[in-house]
């Protein structure tokens, strides 16, 4: 039985990555009926990589990739630009412990079939190792967060350094950070170039189509299909992953929070604003509270990013207002950190979703006889995503991957009670969230 999609992205065309790129030509959008052995709904790190991974096991197979929008202004396009392989700390016991073992070893896999790519496609989107610091303001956050993040990195025998606050100044260019831990693996990278250059690599037998949204969807039949404004396509299989709006599909509506971020870029810095800065001609900076402190970089174009606000966003919608408010905010922050570079002025801003699930697994597996689904990144996208993607084709495909296992070490995403009572959760939760760190701001 097809479905009514009530709900589309509405991107608010500002992504300041993509902004900073050349221009690029957009892929036709889907026109006609037609029929593919397979059908990837979502061109972003997990479409992408589902669509590459069912081309390399069925070099034979037709396969089409559609997109909303186009490449890049999507969700994948619109994050920090962290490929980070270390998850988050869960809880202090030897479970926890043994579950981020095997989160590791499934971030370094993807990270490394990442790498792969940049290198044999020659995609030039600001690749780099330079780590992260994973930072607090508060005694009380470098005490609780940090110290617990260090005790995981020991059992797991990461490498890591703590810096204290004068360290961090040297190296960043800011006292406003009491304490960070700073571990080598993670690269950072302009995510719209990233994923600009995984989507036009693609095999030849994967057919791309943008401006292609979805308005109705049988993805529970024998032969799904999608309708998009212009065409149809039916197709053998199906694999969606579209993140949180999966829900406007009527997949996992239950088991996944849609969360609305804000982010902005400076202009480039002058000569001077950069002599003020610290060593580090590159770096990428993680709040050690997720809920209230800010992520930030120095990128290679000599900007400052800043990403801040966390909010629940039910109707994956925001105002002109609500950004201005996050826009202001984003400034005033930036500037409470670094005021030794006078007036920093922002050139480009914007938001974005990602969806998070109530323990922190992915929302992955078969949604209909032909049909799987793949979402919740739980703010690791890059990375979870592009492992995601492949272990969803692997399994439509009905190939075993060794990593699965680990993939799935804490299970799929856990149901959430229906709204109301979720919105009152939720928002109480994160309220509460943000009020206890707003130390951290």
């Amino acid at each position: 039985m097809s479905i009514r999609i009530g709900r589309l992205p509405e991107d608010d065309q500002s992504n300041g990555w993509s902004a900073l790129l050349p221009p690029r030509r957009v892929n036709a959008s889907l026109h006609g009926e037609m029929d593919f052995d397979w059908l990837v709904v979502g061109a972003g790190y997990a479409g992408v990589a589902a669509a590459r991974q069912l081309a390399q096991l069925q070099p034979n197979a037709s396969i089409a990739l559609i997109e909303a929008g186009v490449v890049g202004e999507n969700a994948s396009g619109r994050n920090s630009g962290f490929a980070i392989d270390l998850p988050h700390a869960p809880g202090i016991s030897e479970h926890g412990i043994e579950q981020g073992r095997r989160a590791i070893r499934v971030g370094r896999f993807a990270l490394g079939e990442l790498d792969r790519l940049v290198k044999v496609h020659r995609i030039d989107c600001g690749w780099e190792k330079r780590g992260r610091y994973h930072v607090a303001v508060t005694k009380q956050v470098a005490k609780r967060s940090l110290a617990a993040y260090e005790t995981h990195l020991r059992a797991w025998q990461e490498p890591y350094r703590w810096f204290d606050r004068d360290e961090l100044q040297e190296a960043l260019g800011t006292a406003y950070y009491g304490a960070a831990i700073h571990t080598p693996g993670t690269y950072l990278v302009n995510p719209a170039s990233l994923i600009r250059g995984l989507a036009d690599s693609l095999p030849p037998q994967v057919r791309l189509f943008e401006n292609s949204p979805v308005i109705e969807a049988d993805i529970r039949s024998s032969r799904p299909s999608v309708r998009t404004p212009n065409g149809r396509i039916r197709a053998g299989g199906l694999i969606l992953t579209v993140n949180a709006f999966s829900q406007s599909f009527g997949v996992y509506s239950a088991r996944q929070i849609p969360i609305l971020l804000f982010a902005s870029l400076s202009r480039p810095l002058s000569e001077e604003q950069v002599r003020q800065l610290g060593s580090e001609p590159t770096w990428g900076v993680t709040p050690a509270h997720g809920m209230a402190g800010s992520t930030l970089r120095l990128t290679r174009e000599r900007r400052l990013m800043i990403r801040q606000g966390f909010e629940y966003s039910p109707g994956l919608r925001t105002t002109n207002a609500r950004r201005e408010k996050a826009r202001q905010a984003n400034l005033a922050l930036l500037r409470r950190r670094f005021p030794q570079l006078g007036p920093i002025e922002l050139e480009h801003f914007w938001a974005g979703w990602l969806a998070v699930s109530h323990n922190h697994a992915p929302a992955f597996g078969r949604v209909g006889p032909r049909s799987f689904a793949a979402s919740c990144c739980n703010g690791s996208g890059i990375v979870r995503h592009t492992a995601s993607g492949m272990f969803i084709a692997d399994l439509a495909l009905g190939h075993d991957h060794s990593l699965v296992a680990d993939f799935l070490s804490q299970g799929t995403a856990n149901y959430i009670p229906p709204r109301p009572l979720r919105d009152l959760g939720v928002s109480l939760a994160f309220s509460y969230g943000v009020w206890t760190g707003r130390g951290e701001r």
